[in-house]
């Protein structure tokens, strides 16, 4: 099977060889509603009761008691009807589950750092995002996830059955167990480079198919463009993704961690494969070669190391010529382009090696946390928000008519007169994205659309989705590759080191921090998990 997949990064894992206890007092901890719900019937009777019922999430359940579910959410605390929306969205919750949800919301750039230190509190929140980039594996196996093989199918029974069906639970299990409700999607694990069409026509630049057009093209804007860079790449490893996505390669999982300079240990993403080292691949020495190249033209800062700006930020600004994204970044950038500068012209291409893996369904999710007050509740919700259109739409688009309208084509666009900028939800919806219920935008571009459409034929899951690497053997000698990286690979990446010398540095420097004896462990383990598929 081929293809590619971004499954993090092998080095500096510590992963918990025990689990947490908790899940039994946890799932007990609202005996009553547990009580009255296992009265029912396998059809979905339901018991007279005084509490609201739904004809989904709470098909054959009850809950007698109102409760407030503590959900924390990655994002910030949007807009001017943020408040009003949430508001509604509680209302249609306790009409049909006699719940309403708290949000707690953690900033982008604090989730990551913040989350663990969460749950090693042993804080009883009841909902909270989780993703595999959000380090879902390790965090699972450390316990703060209440286990789900039978809350779900009792309190989800749609959402369980729509989602084991299609395979997306398999992704989530960990050892075996399910800590994660998956938000399944159609997307890929790829990314396109964009740049300004017009510029490229207004200096007659020949048209850009591949890093040697792409080449031509910066050359023409570090020479016409003095206030423009060509590419403003900085904290974030775009150049370092086309790599691995030009040669069909991904980088292995390991679960906790990732550096600054990413993985080393990478593998064909097929089944079978045997992992190696990046490092000594001619595709990497011809990678920093062409970098130190770009680098010493000027494509990118001197300071790029220290650089802060996202690539899409530079962009939008008309600081830089170029961005590099995935689908979601390029619909977004188009929008904006639009709306803020209607005189630009954009165009992307591709540089993939032409055949794709799909995003795993862990990319974006939900857990309920071992120490819930009402994780029956926080499960009736998810089936909610995956099953009802109505209540979806609330806490995804908010208030027809005031955040949101639908056009005659059934695309969702902004009321007349309303000022986008001021239309910023909380997102409430990252860990529920039900593609089922969801309106396509009026300001997508099509051509986006079409180009991630026409994957799908040459799409599939990766073979190594569920392979969890366990550093216990090797965890010293992920710890010194993570520190050889960080010091050494960075400034190769970007062109800043002279790889005719820091490149055999490099390379000499990590075989002493035993990157062989990872390669042979993770090959060791890969051999297990592909006799066991």
């Amino acid at each position: 099977m081929k293809g590619k997949k971004w499954l993090g990064m092998l080095t500096a894992l510590s992963l918990c060889a025990s689990m947490l206890a908790g899940c039994g007092s946890a799932a007990a901890s609202e005996e009553k509603a547990d009580t009255a719900a296992a009265g029912t019937t396998a059809a979905g009777t339901t018991a007279e009761s005084g509490a609201a019922e739904s004809s989904t999430a709470a098909e054959g359940t009850n809950f007698d008691e109102e409760v407030e579910l503590l959900m924390y959410c990655i994002g910030d605390e949007g807009g001017i009807y943020a408040d009003e929306v949430l508001d509604n969205l509680n209302a249609m919750l306790k009409e049909k589950i006699n719940a309403t949800i708290k949000p707690v919301m953690v900033s982008w750039g604090e989730y990551k750092e913040k989350m663990p230190l969460i749950y090693a509190s042993g804080e009883a929140y009841d909902l909270v995002y989780v993703a595999n980039w959000m380090n879902y594996t390790s965090e699972a196996l450390k316990g703060p996830f209440l286990e789900l093989s039978e809350l779900m199918p009792k309190y989800a029974p749609k959402t369980y059955a729509e989602f084991k069906e299609s395979g997306a639970l398999d992704t989530a299990l960990v050892d075996g167990k399910l800590y994660m409700v998956p938000s399944p999607t159609t997307d890929y694990t790829t990314y396109v480079t964009l740049w300004r069409e017009d510029l490229r026509k207004k200096y007659n630049v020949p048209e850009i198919t591949d890093w040697d057009s792409l080449a031509v093209y910066m050359d023409a804007i570090k020479e016409n463009e003095p206030d423009m860079l060509p590419l403003a790449t900085g904290p974030q490893i775009f150049l370092n993704m086309l790599l691995m996505t030009e040669n069909d390669w991904g980088q292995m999982t390991a679960g906790k961690s990732s550096t600054a300079a990413g993985g080393v240990v990478i593998c064909k993403d097929e089944a079978g494969s045997k992992a190696f080292n990046l490092l000594d691949t001619p595709e990497y020495e011809a990678y920093v070669k062409r970098n130190r190249e770009y680098y010493l033209k000027g494509y990118w800062s001197r300071n790029v190391l220290s650089e802060t700006r996202m690539l899409a930020e530079a962009f939008e600004a008309g600081q830089s010529a170029i961005t590099i994204g995935n689908k979601s970044n390029i619909l977004q950038m188009y929008q904006k382009i639009k709306a803020n500068n209607p005189d630009w012209e954009l165009d992307f291409k591709n540089f993939d090696a032409g055949s794709y893996i799909k995003v795993s369904p862990t990319n974006n999710g939900m857990a309920i946390g071992v120490n819930s007050k009402h994780p029956e509740r926080a499960m009736a919700y998810l089936e909610l928000i995956n099953q009802d259109e109505e209540v979806f739409r609330a806490m995804q688009y908010g208030i027809e008519g005031k955040t949101y309208v639908v056009d005659e084509n059934g695309c969702k666009t902004t009321p007349e007169g309303v000022d986008p900028s001021t239309l910023a939800l909380r997102n409430l919806g990252m860990g529920t994205q039900v593609e089922k219920f969801m309106f396509k935008n009026a300001a997508d571009e099509q051509k986006v659309l079409d180009e991630f459409d026409s994957y799908e034929s040459n799409a599939v899951y990766s073979p190594l989705t569920a392979f969890v690497f366990d550093d216990s053997a090797v965890a010293a000698e992920c710890a010194a590759v993570a520190n050889v990286l960080t010091e050494y690979k960075l400034p190769l990446d970007f062109g800043v080191s002279d790889p005719e010398t820091a490149l055999p540095e490099l390379r000499e420097k990590v075989k002493e921090a035993g990157v062989d004896k990872i390669i042979d462990e993770v090959n060791r383990q890969l051999e297990e998990y592909f006799a066991a598929q």
